[in-house]
């Protein structure tokens, strides 16, 4: 392997950085991202447009992260058997296949099946390139190279957005792109100099212990596991039963996204100066005012929706972050990983159930059965917030671990986040 910058180099540079290897390995994830992003609103379009009810719907989401655990848990043996490289090859392969056999057995429950293979993939695909990554990083660019990932995720997901306008989707072609990008994202990755990472290690899922920790960082996980993959999910689903266009969905599904994504720093900075259950409240009750919005803009013009889904996007979203800040607020340095990978288990069983609650909802209530349920997972939120700030001390600012904008992939993920450094004694200057 290249040698690892050195530690007296400027941190901020480019130099430090190594631009050369991380470009191509960017572009690998950026790729999947997008085929990933794109597939996940084809697929609820093209379900409404064949007749699939909610619910049948809803088990595309909720498979998908099923397929998505059972990854993060059994592809670290994968990699350790036939590499990385081999490794991202062969999942790459099987989420291009799945992709193109979605437009060839048009469904339900087969879907549900692909689904959840896709969910596997994605999730070793996205374990192996964040390893890669981490690789690449030391202490002085490990922050820096966390803020390009996230700037790569939601730029490329809100963009592929936009391919949904090329072709119908009541046809092969955009299931064809799916599988083409799926099949490109090797090609940066295989072509690389950069010698592979050692393997990743399995992940310790354990739930109640981050229960333990902090209830309502727990709680405030799986709430946003609910709602933003009912979102996600039912969302496409709700704009083509309003009337919206493909165009106006694909729209719809992107401010949502951006809404999210703008708002990530600035919640963090806020919620490193404040308490943190604050924040949780601030945000849960601004979540639950915009879903009440949504609920009557479903009846109004386009644009007053799509700026509902972007401030509903700009509330809901950065939940995650500020929860998983919270509870490691409480844990010990030693627990940080572990206790990282029980709150994503919790935010894989939010995303399992969440889209089928939600699309239960809709065929109960028609449209604004979505954001009838994200009102009432808020307000859930928004209550256990209050109570827990009656029963617990709030944790000194001098404590506090800084807040990272997380993306919900893999455990692979714990690793690059510049708060897991084995070096955490400026965590408590």
């Amino acid at each position: 392997m290249a040698a690892a910058p050195k530690t007296g180099s400027k941190s901020g540079s480019l130099t430090a950085l190594r631009l050369g290897p991380l470009v191509a390995l960017f572009a690998s994830l950026g790729i999947l991202l997008a085929g990933n992003g794109i597939q996940g609103t084809l697929l609820a379009i093209r379900a409404n447009l064949e007749a699939f009810t909610a619910t049948e719907i809803g088990l595309l989401g909720s498979g998908f992260f099923i397929g998505f655990i059972f990854g993060c848990i059994y592809v670290p043996h994968l990699i350790g058997r036939v590499g990385h490289i081999r490794c991202f090859a062969a999942l790459a392969a099987i989420g291009a296949a799945a992709a193109l056999v979605h437009a060839i057995v048009v469904e339900p429950w087969t879907w549900i099946v692909l689904r959840a293979l896709s969910g596997f993939c994605i999730s070793g695909l996205s374990m192996i390139a964040e390893s890669w990554i981490n690789a690449r990083a030391t202490k002085e660019t490990r922050g820096q190279i966390f803020s390009i990932y996230r700037v790569v995720d939601m730029s490329c997901v809100t963009g592929g957005q936009f391919v949904l306008t090329l072709a119908d989707p009541a046809g092969f072609v955009l299931f064809s792109v799916c599988a083409i990008l799926f099949t490109l994202a090797v090609v940066p990755v295989s072509m690389t100099k950069t010698q592979a990472p050692p393997p990743v290690p399995a992940a310790k899922f354990q739930p109640l212990k981050a229960f333990r920790i902090s209830p309502l960082g727990a709680l405030a996980v799986v709430s946003a596991g609910l709602v933003n993959a009912s979102f996600r999910n039912i969302g496409p689903v709700v704009g083509q039963n309003i009337g919206l266009s493909v165009a106006e969905v694909a729209t719809l599904m992107a401010v949502f996204i951006a809404g999210g994504a703008l708002l990530q720093w600035p919640v963090g900075w806020l919620s490193d100066k404040f308490d943190r259950r604050h924040m949780l409240l601030i945000l849960s009750a601004g979540a639950m005012a915009f879903s009440a919005w949504l609920q009557l803009a479903v009846d109004a013009d386009p644009s007053v929706l799509f700026l509902a889904a972007g401030l509903f996007g700009a509330a809901a979203m950065p939940i995650y972050a500020v929860a998983v800040a919270h509870t490691n607020d409480y844990a010990s340095p030693d627990e940080f990983v572990q206790v990282s990978a029980g709150l994503l288990l919790l935010f894989a069983v939010g995303a399992i159930v969440g889209p089928l609650m939600s699309a239960v909802l809709v065929d109960w209530f028609g449209a604004a059965g979505l954001f009838q349920f994200t009102f009432w997972a808020h307000a859930l939120l928004v209550g256990f917030s209050l109570y827990r700030m009656t029963v617990r001390a709030s944790v000194p600012r001098a404590l506090r671990r800084r807040v990272v904008g997380l993306m919900r992939t893999s455990p692979a993920i714990f690793n690059l986040d510049p708060r897991s450094d084995s070096d955490r004694s400026g965590d408590h200057d």
